[in-house]
Parts: structure tokens; sequence; C-alpha cells
């Protein structure tokens, strides 16, 4: 729906949906952030950093929804290990990033990290009131993409 080139911390603004929509009881809302990086040589990583791969959404709703403050997803951690070969499941996050620094990046490397990304299972997260609830996503749900429209 939106296509932002890259983030700059600096300028920051709403993207704003041609038409309101609206979401009903039992109605599911999923975002999508589709990179490439295909014109770089060195990793590029997930994070806050303008030069790292962030998807972040905010939303503006109506009318007010009590407690719901948060909800994000990420890689799950066991997944991490899984395709990093660690047995520990308390790896820093400093010693992962590190570790992937050091692997040395072919074609068929990069398609099996973007199949583990693809396939990997997620965390999802989301606080209601002052409660905190995770779940783990095995697969992550098949979604028809909504077809593009002229702001």
């Amino acid at each position: 729906m939106f296509n932002g080139e890259m983030y700059d911390f600096n300028y920051q603004f709403d993207h704003r949906l041609p038409e309101p929509i609206k979401l009903y009881p039992g109605d599911e809302f999923a975002t999508q952030c589709v990179y490439n990086t295909m014109n770089k040589n060195t990793v590029t990583l997930g994070g806050q950093r303008t030069t790292n791969e962030m998807c972040f959404h905010q939303l503006t709703y109506y009318p007010l929804q009590n407690n719901l403050y948060s909800c994000f997803t990420l890689n799950h951690p066991d997944a991490w290990h899984t395709i990093s070969n660690r047995v520990s499941t308390t790896s820093n996050h400093t010693e992962l990033v590190d570790w992937i620094n050091t692997i040395e990046w072919t074609p068929t490397l990069a398609a099996q990290w973007q199949e583990f990304y693809n396939h990997a299972s997620r965390l999802v997260t989301y606080s209601i009131g002052n409660n905190s609830i995770s779940e783990t996503l095995d697969v992550l749900p098949k979604y028809k993409g909504l077809q593009k429209k002229s702001c």
C-alpha cells in the first residue's frame, strides 16, 4: 500500500489510506514489509538504526479499544538456535550478530537463509492492560495482498 524507499528518523510522516477500512469483530489485519538488499555485499540486520531493516507500523483507529497497548512479532529464539546450530537457548544477541557477520555468504547460503526466514516460527507478543502475553506462531498465515490504489 505504501512504498517507503528509505527511513529517516528526522523525517517521519503518516501514510494515509485512500479510504478508511472498517474492521469488525473477528476480522484480521496484517501488515508486511518487503526489503531488497540485493545491491549490498554485507549483512543487513534488523534493528532501530537507519542502516538496519525495521518494519514498524503504528495504526490509528477509532473507537478506542480499551487496554490494547502493543503487538509485535519476531523470529522465535528457538528458530535462531536451530539455524545457528547452537545448543544454548540463552545465547545473547551480540553473540548472534557477531556469528552472522563472520559467515561467508554464497548465493546458495543466502537462499537457505531466505527460506529459513520465510518459514521460521514467530514469537507474537501483545500487551493488554498490565499483562504481556506471548504465543508461538508455528507457520506464518498466507495473506492475500490488497490491490494497490493511487492516493
